[in-house]
C-alpha cells in the first residue's frame, strides 16, 4: 500500500514538515515521487525504518549520526553512544548534587555560601 505524505504522516504520527525535511537531507526518502504533481508516496515497509530513526533520535543520536551510520550500525557505534550518554549522566548527577548543596544553603530566599567552597569540575568515572 502506498500513502500520500499526509496519510503517512498520520499513520506514523510524524508531522509532514518533518517528513519533508528528512527527504531534503536525504535521511528518509519517499519510495516514490510523482513527476507531475511532486506528491511524495510512502509504503508500509517504510514504517519500521521511520520508527527506527525516531528511536535512534530518542536515545541521543543526531540526524547526521543516523544518516552516517544507517547501513553500518555496529556494536562499536552503539557502545560509543552509550559511553557518551554515561558521561552526560555523570555531568547531570554532579549538577544535581550542586543544586542540592545550593538548596541547603538558602536562608531567607538567598543563597549563603561558605567562603571555603570549592566546586571542582566534573571528574568523569569510567563505566563499562
Amino acid at each position: 500500500m502506498l500513502y500520500k505524505i499526509g496519510d503517512f504522516s498520520k499513520e506514523v504520527n510524524v508531522p509532514v514538515k518533518t517528513l519533508r525535511y528528512y527527504d531534503e537531507i536525504n535521511l528518509f526518502k519517499p519510495i516514490e515521487v510523482d513527476l507531475y504533481t511532486g506528491y511524495r508516496y510512502y509504503s508500509d515497509e517504510q514504517i519500521d525504518d521511520l520508527k527506527l530513526i525516531l528511536m535512534l533520535k530518542e536515545v541521543g543520536f543526531s540526524l547526521e549520526e543516523i544518516k552516517q551510520n544507517w547501513d553500518n550500525f555496529t556494536n562499536d557505534v552503539m557502545l560509543l553512544k552509550r559511553k557518551q550518554l554515561l558521561k552526560q549522566a555523570d555531568i547531570i548527577q554532579d549538577n544535581i548534587r550542586k543544586i542540592d548543596y545550593l538548596r541547603s544553603n538558602i536562608v531567607n530566599n538567598k543563597i549563603i555560601l561558605n567562603k571555603k567552597i570549592n566546586i571542582e569540575p566534573v571528574k568523569v568515572k569510567r563505566r563499562g
